[in-house]
Parts: C-alpha cells; structure tokens; sequence
C-alpha cells in the first residue's frame, strides 16, 4: 500500500477485514491475515498552519485597495469553511442581528448561525451591495473551487503566504478563538463542530450575545 495516504490505508484494511470475515462466515477459510497489516501512524501530510498576526495586519492594510484580500478576512473571523462561503446568498445574512447562517455545509454539525465582526460588518456591505444572489460571485454565479483556490493564491502571495491553503483560515480561526480563551462549546458551534447531547439548530438570544462576545474576542 506504498504511496497511499493513511486514511486510505485504512480503508483497504478494513475491506480486507470484511472480506475476510465474510469467508469465514462463508466457511472458504477459518483464517484471517488483516490484523498483520501494519500501516503506520497517521502522519498529515499537509498540515495546517494558522495565519500570523502580522500577515493578518498586512491584509487588512491592503483590503480597501487590492481586490479579494476581503475574501481571506470573512474567513478567518468567521470560521468558515471555503465552501460554506462560496455558497452563502445574501439572504443567509440577517442585516439587523449581524449573523450569517450556513444551510449548506459537508456535515449536519456545520449548519449553524455565525455572528459577524463587526471588524468584517463593511466587508460583508460591499459584497451585499454587488450585483447576483450569492455574497461572493462573478457575473452573479458562485465561484467554483479551482476560481477561489487562485485568488486565495494570489492574495495570500502579496503577504508572504505562499504556503497557506485555503483550510488555514478556519485553523487561525480556531487558533484565535483558543488564544482568547473562549470555551471549547461556543467555538465548536462557532466553527459547525459536532457537540454531543446539544441540539445546533436551537439558539437563544442569549445564544447569540454569547458567541458574539467570542467572535468579538478575535
């Protein structure tokens, strides 16, 4: 299984495991060979790594000059994954609150409410101001990865960032939230993390001024 990444280690393990198991149900072999299949520590192979402080200043000196530096800043002070963002419409931003609402992210956790900086609130004006349905397009349609993968490129290369991806912002997100020290509950319902025995679809007011009170700590 040379050249294969970890989790896919595991999951050819694991077919063999249920391939073995069915032959000895079968009863074509009373042996099983899986538990001698070693594969390794996981071991990431692109790891994540939270955007400085620095670089963060250098963007917002460039925002009202540069296009597309906004986009990188939405992201990280509001935790949002990079898909999450490109499909957010205008009507998922309620104006009066100043809170976005995901409705359509990879996990059943990730559907959930975001208050907005109030650092971001004129970001997010322009964008509501621009022509189309969705907070982030071109021609009024919704960039695709490949298109917001290359701006991020380009953005992040003007401050040094060449390394970071995309995924970054939501680790410096977190990063930022754990530094100030904000309970681990309101950044996971912040960041669309699963938490057990809460319901995520249920917010009070008190609710919200609560992660507000976090994104504000940013």
């Amino acid at each position: 299984m040379q050249g294969l990444s970890y989790a896919s280690k595991k999951k050819v393990r694991n077919l063999l495991s249920l391939t073995f198991a069915y032959a000895r149900k079968m009863e074509y072999t009373s042996r099983d060979f899986t538990g001698l299949i070693h594969i390794g520590r996981n071991r990431p192979v692109n790891p994540h790594h939270a955007i400085s402080k620095r670089k963060i200043n250098q963007l917002w000196k460039l925002v009202s000059t540069v296009p597309d530096v906004d986009l990188v800043l939405i992201l990280i002070y509001t935790g949002l994954r990079n898909g999450e963002l490109r499909n957010l419409l205008k009507s998922d931003i309620n104006r009066r609150q100043k809170f976005l609402r995901v409705t359509k992210s990879k996990t059943a956790a990730g559907i959930r409410i975001v208050p907005i900086h109030h650092l971001i609130w004129p970001l997010i004006e322009k964008r509501l101001a621009s022509e189309g349905p969705y907070l982030v397009n071109v021609q009024g349609k919704p960039y695709d990865y490949s298109r917001f993968a290359r701006t991020f490129r380009r953005v992040m290369k003007l401050v040094h960032g060449e390394k970071h991806k995309p995924h970054d912002t939501r680790h410096t997100c977190a990063t930022l939230l754990d530094g100030a020290e904000v309970n681990e509950n309101a950044r996971k319902m912040i960041l669309g993390h699963a938490r057990q025995g809460v319901t995520n679809s249920v917010y009070t007011h008190k609710t919200l001024r609560q992660l507000r009170k976090a994104i504000e700590s940013l």
